[in-house]
């Protein structure tokens, strides 16, 4: 039977609401280069279907002939520029964990199990939000941290969380982790990972249906909550496969 041993992060999103930063960024980036790109929020809201931000551009220009002239090579230098707008911005931006992200952790820290942050974006955007946070949620507090350069694959794909489960030295029935996207919580479940889903601002409308769990904040969110909805769902999973 299923014991939480490890409560894991899974993107940006879970920790801080930063999703209309990063929009803005990209906007940015495409006015510096000349490129006649602009992502609103309903856009950018549909766009998020799909991980990764060099996979977004792709998916955006590669939407729409009129876009082909814009190269893979090009969509490499507007996600670097995107990621250094993005980090400026950040400074600049008093930023704040999500609702109930701080209590959390320190219940995990109280109860000895671990915390980790599971994520597929560059290790660039990482260490931005890290420095934006550092006087409020110290990174050092997560024992496993995943970036893309960890992996050979994005979300969807599970490879995130493989490498996250081989670092914590834990298996999927040990844990329990936190996605604000269904494509995220397809990467956990994937390998039977029991997903809580806290969508953020630009994925509210999304379906979050694969979810073991949807809740809008992890305000109220206790060990024991956790560790009962692993139970159970580590016990109906056994009860299906008799």
């Amino acid at each position: 039977m299923g014991q939480l041993k490890a409560v894991i992060f899974g993107a940006i999103g879970t920790i801080a609401e930063t999703s209309d930063l990063q929009r803005q960024a990209f906007n940015a980036a495409f006015a510096n280069a000349g490129v006649d790109w602009h992502w609103d929020a309903a856009t950018y809201c549909e766009l998020l279907e799909t991980n990764g931000g060099q996979n977004r551009l792709q998916t955006y220009r590669d939407a729409d002939a009129s876009r082909s002239a814009v190269t893979n090579a090009t969509i490499a230098q507007l996600h670097q520029d995107k990621t250094d707008q993005y980090v400026a911005m950040l400074k600049k931006t008093q930023l704040q964990p999500r609702p109930g992200v701080l209590e959390l952790i320190a219940a995990c820290r109280r109860e000895q199990i671990l915390v980790a942050f599971c994520t597929s974006t560059t290790m660039d955007n990482v260490a931005a939000i890290r420095d934006a946070l550092v006087r409020v949620l110290p990174f050092d507090q997560f024992s496993v941290i995943v970036t893309i350069d960890k992996i050979d694959k994005p979300k969807p794909a599970p490879d995130a969380y493989i490498y996250c489960l081989q670092q914590l030295g834990l298996s999927a029935s040990d844990v329990v982790a936190i996605e604000d996207t269904p494509v995220s919580i397809a990467a956990a479940k994937a390998l039977g990972i029991v997903t809580v889903a806290t969508p953020g601002a630009t994925t509210s409308n999304q379906n979050f249906y694969a979810a073991d769990l949807k809740v809008p904040d992890l305000l109220g969110m206790t060990i024991d909550r956790l560790s009962k909805l692993l139970e159970t769902q580590v016990r109906f999973s056994a009860n299906a496969h008799q």
